[in-house]
């Protein structure tokens, strides 16, 4: 073996280390391969490769790898050409070595244990690494960063991070991690690794020391994490929402630590990471809004920073955390954030005023509380002005859905909603390609349609109708269902008087036809029912629409009475209204119906004793309407349960929608066949419907009026009216406002000028008026607090 000089190096080591090719070929050549693996003998005894490496001689180690080298020799350091190619930085010598695919050389293998070093050098090299090569990206995700997951990277950046190694590691060690968390193996890897925990402690440490160095990459992977749904329960029990809320806390307090970009995108993270946590389970959303000081800091936020994006973030963060919680709903109220989004609303960057409208939507649902004070904080107007400035689709449907959501289930909110976008838009959107327009659409109409107000004329005189029998063809079954709803209150007002001129503009559009064809052919037994429901009232009281129903072969009672044994209620109880619509006021339909198979009295009992009051009081309505042909109970009973039934819900329900019902309901009696008025008379009705006149429902006060103007056709309740009139005059100009349209007022009108000519005071004494003025006063204080 050729001599070593006196640094104990041998020739071929000069040469490969100072990159001479042509001598390192020479050497071996003439003094055989052992020159390959010659170590040498100053305490490090390193082969000729291992030095070519630490100098980053391309040619020279190519030639030595070609000519046998061995490539996974190690120096006295343990340091190998993966090792030392870290150490220096050469990324091209690492690509090099990883395109050899040598057996005996696993790159990542040794990269990845290289970073479990003591050493903080080595460590950091091996960090710095790695993360250069998985960036190296050829597809979505790196093939070499599989490489190294496989080879165990995920769990030693745990530990690395875990062991609190200097903070420019821990920080390589993040950008790491960050980089193949998008991968849904990754996350179970750390959450198997026990690193949620690890995460949360270095922001703990981070905000202890007022540093925000490692908070980026710490909020970021936590980030990540939460963005899978599936993890948020491990992350709250990490304790991630206290950490959050200390993050949130720290840029409030010190925002100048949060000026700079990578600064703001730690805020970013943080909030987007609540509302990704509170998206995935019921239990962290609740946990959110019971955190001391969380939505208190996210709305601080709205004051301190200005940033667009920031604020949209804050807004899809803040719904996220209100969806469906009321407790969430009402704390943000309390803390008075509703201001923030209503003053969005008046930005000029449209963005910020649609995700502000988002908002509002999601805290609005079903909480009356927050629709009040949403509504109280004069939300409607830059709303209004948004929907008619802006006609874009995306535009108008969030618009038309906050307003919606703003409406609730209450139906006067609705009616007030509806009145304030208009019959204009609502038709508007009947005539949209969006089924969410649509469906906002039909269901204002809908609201417009009914009770003693209703907007029937206006809405047909901007052909809303045709629209509506348009939208049957619809492939939305909820939309076909709400459109023959709303086409139901488009042919009946209240007490079931028929609107001749939209029923024959339906039947004209043949909409009729339409009904029967999805009556007989649908598949669904909702569609079915409520298609029998809206051809009753198509014909209700129309010779000419029935004569063109009854040519239609496809039209049979068979088709309705077999709905009655399906085992859906709702699908039985819209039937059993389809058939009363049918027979009201009209023998010829009820011997048709008998014909077909009839209906029984069991077909009515389940809902007569149900806890719904709407359910109860329609089939009420339905037993004395049919009594005749409900072969299986006495018809006078069956009418008499009915009654009752009707007037007891009358005089102990405390919903202004039942009362409207139950009030429409005796309407719709007082003018079928003779006994009934004087039944519903005989059980005190007409007291219980004058103290409706006093409501502060106008639903309630309409129908209770048009009942009384149907009643005091009948002597008793007549004389009933006139003394509670004389009592409480002011129940005239009620009774004369409501009753009017249907020409009602007339009979009763005559007999109030009679009794006023005879010149009886209207108020007997002072005792008496006194008494009323009380009774009235408490009257209204009960249904302000109901």
């Amino acid at each position: 073996m050729e001599q070593q000089d006196n640094k104990s190096w041998a020739p071929v080591h000069h040469a490969a280390v100072r990159n001479y090719v042509k001598s390192v070929e020479r050497f071996i050549e003439t003094l055989g391969v052992e020159q390959l693996e010659i170590e040498t003998s100053d305490g490090l005894r390193n082969t000729p490769l291992l030095l070519a490496v630490s100098t980053a001689s391309q040619q020279t180690i190519e030639v030595l790898v070609h000519l046998g080298a061995s490539v996974s020799a190690v120096n006295k350091l343990l340091h190998g050409v993966v090792e030392i190619s870290a150490l220096h930085g050469y990324m091209d010598l690492l690509e090099y070595f990883i395109q050899l695919d040598n057996p005996s050389l696993n790159v990542y293998q040794r990269l990845v244990t290289f970073l479990t070093s003591d050493n903080d050098k080595e460590s950091l090299s091996a960090a710095k690494a790695i993360a250069y090569l998985i960036s190296r990206k050829e597809n979505e995700f790196s093939i070499l960063a599989q490489n190294f997951i496989d080879n165990g990277l995920v769990s030693v950046l745990i530990n690395v991070l875990k062991r609190n190694r200097g903070q420019d590691a821990i920080e390589k060690a993040l950008d790491i991690l960050n980089e193949i968390l998008k991968d849904a193996a990754v996350k179970q890897m750390v959450f198997q690794s026990n690193g949620f925990p690890v995460l949360m402690s270095i922001i703990y440490k981070e905000i202890h020391k007022g540093l925000t160095q490692l908070l980026h990459g710490a909020v970021a992977a936590i980030h990540e994490i939460a963005s899978d749904c599936d993890y948020s329960e491990a992350l709250f029990s990490a304790d991630v929402i206290p950490v959050i809320t200390k993050v949130l806390h720290m840029a409030t307090d010190i925002s100048n630590h949060f000026s700079n970009e990578n600064s703001n995108n730690i805020l970013l993270g943080a909030v987007k990471t609540l509302g990704m946590v509170a998206t995935g389970s019921a239990s962290c959303k609740k946990a959110i809004g019971s955190e001391q000081g969380c939505l208190s800091a996210l709305l601080l936020l709205y004051e301190k920073y200005q940033s667009k994006g920031l604020l949209l973030t804050l807004n899809e963060t803040v719904a996220s955390i209100i969806s469906n919680n009321k407790n969430n709903q009402d704390s943000f109220i309390r803390k008075h954030g509703t201001r923030h989004l209503i003053q969005m609303l008046k930005l000029k960057s449209k963005n910020l005023q649609l995700s502000a409208m988002k908002t509002l939507s999601r805290l609005a649902e079903g909480n009356p509380t927050a629709q009040k004070n949403i509504l109280e904080n004069n939300a409607i107007s830059p709303l209004i002005q948004m929907l008619k400035r802006d006609r874009t689709q995306t535009v108008q449907e969030i618009v038309a859905e906050t307003l919606w959501a703003l409406a609730g289930e209450d139906v006067e909110e609705k009616r007030a909603i509806a009145s304030v976008i208009g019959i204009n838009f609502l038709v508007e959107f009947l005539a949209s390609l969006s089924e969410k327009l649509q469906h906002i659409g039909i269901e204002g109409l809908r609201v417009l349609a009914e009770g003693a107000h209703d907007k029937k004329d206006n809405i047909a005189s901007l052909n809303g109708v045709q629209h509506l029998v348009r939208l049957l063809r619809s492939q939305s079954e909820a939309i076909v269902l709400s459109t023959m709803q709303a086409l139901q209150h488009m042919c009946l007002s209240v007490g079931y008087i028929p609107h001749h001129q939209n029923q024959k503009t339906i039947a004209n559009c043949q909409g009729l036809n339409f009904l029967v064809a999805l009556m007989a052919h649908s598949r669904s037994g909702n569609i079915q029912a409520e298609a029998a429901y809206t051809i009753a009232a198509v014909v209700l009281g129309n010779s000419e629409n029935k004569a063109m129903l009854y040519e239609n072969s496809d039209f049979s009672y068979n088709h309705i009475l077999h709905l009655l044994y399906t085992s859906k209620e709702e699908i039985q109880l819209v039937t059993t209204a389809a058939l009363t619509t049918f027979a009201f006021n009209n023998i010829r339909q009820q011997r048709e119906i008998v014909k077909a198979g009839g209906v029984q009295w069991y077909n009515f009992q389940p809902f007569l004793g149900c806890s719904n009051e709407t359910d109860r009081l329609n089939a009420a309505f339905q037993c004395v309407v049919l009594s005749q042909i409900i072969p299986d109970n006495e018809p006078a009973d069956s009418a008499a349960i009915g009654i009752k039934t009707i007037v007891d819900i009358l005089e102990y329900s405390t919903s202004k929608d039942t009362l409207a019902l139950a009030a429409d309901c005796l309407a719709r009696l007082a003018h079928t066949r003779a006994g009934i008025p004087s039944a519903i008379v005989s059980i005190n009705a007409v007291p219980l419907l004058c103290s409706l006149l006093s409501s502060p429902s106008k639903q309630a006060r309409g129908c209770a009026a048009i009942a009384l103007g149907y009643l005091s056709f009948n002597h008793v309740a007549e004389r009933q009216l006139l003394r509670w009139c004389r009592e409480e005059p002011h129940l005239v100009k009620v009774l004369l406002q409501y009753t009017k349209r249907h020409k009602l007022s007339v009979h009763f009108l005559e007999g109030w000028k009679h009794l006023k000519k005879l010149g009886l005071p209207l108020i007997r004494n002072e005792k008496t008026k006194e008494a009323s003025i009380q009774k009235n006063k408490s009257r209204e204080t009960t249904w302000i607090k109901t």
